[in-house]
């Protein structure tokens, strides 16, 4: 039987007192894997090739335009970053840095680069490159913000590049194992930059083979790579198959080898032995509220529809029992999670008392929007269609294309959504980011309490100061409710004999590297 992926409580990444330093060893440089990889008694090999399936395509090559899970997964096979997530899902290790040092009081990050590390293409990754590299997650428009603290680099040589700081960010480091925190050559190797991310050179394990938009992505093995021992195979195909039943017949007549993301209705379709499941995920299943207007706009309409649902039907009905009741608006199991010690209650006739209360008029439509492109998705939808109805609100339901949902939502044109956010990285910080960055996902309510909360946990020193701005977030979240936490879905892989390697982390995140034939 394959195991079960349980995630944990997280522990701080650094600790604290004058000069942190947490250096890694580096990977290994010789041909033998490492002692991580053959700790089951299983000895990686070399070779062969594997073939992916995936709901969805990456969003581009380009970080800045990074929104899709697929892209942060993919992007830093090919572009690496100074640093990565570690494998327990709990730290960051070396990258194309194989040492870092953060120093609070002069508010700088000094990372040391690998000696004789290289682009794909033969040429030197230098700090220069790593500089430059800064500035465009600094300038851009999509997470830029997320880089704030950083006000500017330093290159003392060829392989040292110093991040100075606006304040003694331990939120900043983290978040530089996020999949878009990607290195490039400088100026892009003297191209434009769609010229460059249209044909990325990279210095990942796997440089791109092929790239079909919305169809296929092909990777191989980058000679060049600073571990001569990874990647163990020689070709990783992504094939986008959008119909989860179209996957899962690929997989089953042996035509492909793994599925990312299986929905969760479809397991009981695949033998214990082919499962891996992760449970649960750093992801939060929820009705996101446009609180710019009525009736989103009244509290005690918001308290409505958040005891209108009964989550653990709702986790039934919609994820197969393969979720947990949601107990906060952030995602769990990532550094600086914690319980608010609030009760996300469900009851009718409670329900029914607060829409009592509303400026809600009997009757009214209110519009819940959903992605049509799943039966999952739709499936939620009429499930909580269906909850809102029992206490007297009229739900019209509309089940749109993604891009078609996004539009509205980003310009206020509806009422009630469905949706899930997730980490792409292992700290609570980015969630805390996005929805300040989306005006509290796109709910129209002031940020100000979420915003500073971002502030102290930007510079907590200790897991206690950590948790304390964790906890003044999620306070705020449950009192005024901008989104209505529902469920932390599992995430299920199906992974057939033929692969071996698989970890992921609670943001979703594995090591395409590490993945080899069983």
């Amino acid at each position: 039987m394959r195991r079960t992926l349980t995630t944990r409580s997280l522990s701080m990444l650094l600790a604290v007192g004058g000069t942190l330093v947490a250096a890694g060893c580096g990977g290994a440089s010789g041909d033998a894997p490492d002692q991580a990889d053959t700790a089951q008694g299983a000895r990686p090999r070399r070779g062969g090739e594997v073939t992916i399936l995936r709901a969805s395509d990456i969003d581009g090559w380009d970080p800045d335009r990074a929104i899709q899970l697929a892209s942060f997964e993919s992007l830093p096979q090919v572009m690496e970053g100074l640093v990565r997530p570690a494998r327990d899902g709990r730290s960051i290790e070396p990258g194309l840095a194989s040492s870092w040092k953060l120093d609070p009081q002069a508010k700088t990050i000094t990372f040391t680069l690998r000696r004789g590390v290289t682009f794909s293409d033969g040429t030197p990754v230098t700090s220069a490159d790593a500089a430059f590299s800064v500035g465009l997650w600094r300038r851009g428009l999509s997470m830029g913000s997320l880089y704030r603290s950083i006000t500017g680099t330093a290159t003392p040589d060829p392989r040292t590049l110093v991040v100075r700081l606006d304040k003694p960010s331990t939120f900043t480091l983290t978040w530089l194992s996020n999949g878009s925190s990607v290195v490039v050559p400088k100026d892009f190797g003297g191209r434009s930059r769609t010229a460059f991310f249209a044909r990325p050179i990279g210095a990942g394990p796997f440089v791109v083979a092929a790239y079909r938009p919305g169809q296929q992505i092909v990777l191989e093995r980058n000679p060049r790579y600073y571990d001569r021992a990874r990647p163990y195979l020689d070709r990783i195909t992504y094939d986008v198959v959008t119909d989860p039943n179209q996957q899962l017949l690929r997989f089953q007549s042996g035509q492909a080898d793994m599925i990312e993301s299986v929905p969760l209705d479809l397991a009981s379709q695949l033998p214990e032995d082919q499962r891996e499941v992760l449970h649960p995920s750093a992801t939060i299943h929820g009705i996101f509220v446009n609180a710019g207007k009525a009736p989103g706009s009244d509290i005690h309409f918001r308290r409505a529809v958040s005891l209108a649902v009964d989550r653990a039907r709702y986790i039934e009905a919609v994820f197969g029992g393969m979720a947990v009741p949601a107990e906060g608006g952030l995602p769990p199991l990532v550094q600086g999670s914690v319980g608010c010690g609030c009760t996300y209650e469900t009851g009718v006739e409670e329900a029914k008392a607060e829409l009592a209360k509303s400026s809600y008029e009997p009757g009214a439509k209110v519009e819940l929007v959903v992605d049509a492109t799943t039966p999952s998705s739709t499936r939620a939808g009429e499930t909580a269609a269906a909850q809102l109805r029992a206490i007297g609100i009229d739900v019209d339901l509309q089940k749109l294309e993604v891009q078609v949902l996004v539009d509205r939502q980003m310009k206020g044109e509806y009422d009630l959504s469905l949706g899930e956010v997730s980490s792409v990285s292992p700290t609570v910080g980015d969630i805390f980011g996005l929805i300040v960055a989306t005006n509290g996902l796109y709910s129209g309510l002031p940020m100000r309490t979420i915003s500073d909360a971002f502030d102290r946990l930007e510079v907590a020193q200790t897991d206690e100061q950590r948790e304390a701005a964790t906890r003044v977030a999620e306070t705020w979240i449950h009192d005024n409710l901008p989104y209505i936490p529902t469920a932390y879905p599992d995430r299920l892989f199906a992974v057939s004999e033929r692969v071996r390697g698989l970890d992921v982390t609670p943001f979703l995140w594995y090591p395409a590297d590490r993945l080899w034939g069983g």
